[in-house]
């Protein structure tokens, strides 16, 4: 399954909600604020051994720099929902 989280980790709990029903084989999109996840320690800390995608716009709109995940585009955002089916947006 993939699970798209918008809201930034910092003023909403939707990430850590998130991740504490993932399982083994779902997939992360970041998007919007919950880019900002990636860029601190704490969070890739609770980022490892999960799969992520980060969408790259939202950094670059940001003007943060990714330090784990996959960075994707749009079109594989598009990719990834057509792979998977419906995401769960957090």
């Amino acid at each position: 399954m993939l699970h798209v989280v918008s809201q930034s980790p910092f003023s909403h709990t939707a990430l850590t909600s998130c991740l504490a029903l993932m399982h083994d084989d779902d997939q992360l999109l970041l998007i919007q604020d919950a880019v900002i996840a990636t860029t601190t320690a704490s969070w890739i800390l609770q980022l490892q051994n999960k799969t992520i995608y980060v969408l790259q716009d939202d950094l670059i709109a940001r003007g943060l720099t990714n330090q784990c995940g996959i960075l994707i585009d749009m079109r594989g955002y598009v990719a990834l929902v057509e792979t998977l089916d419906s995401p769960l947006c957090w």
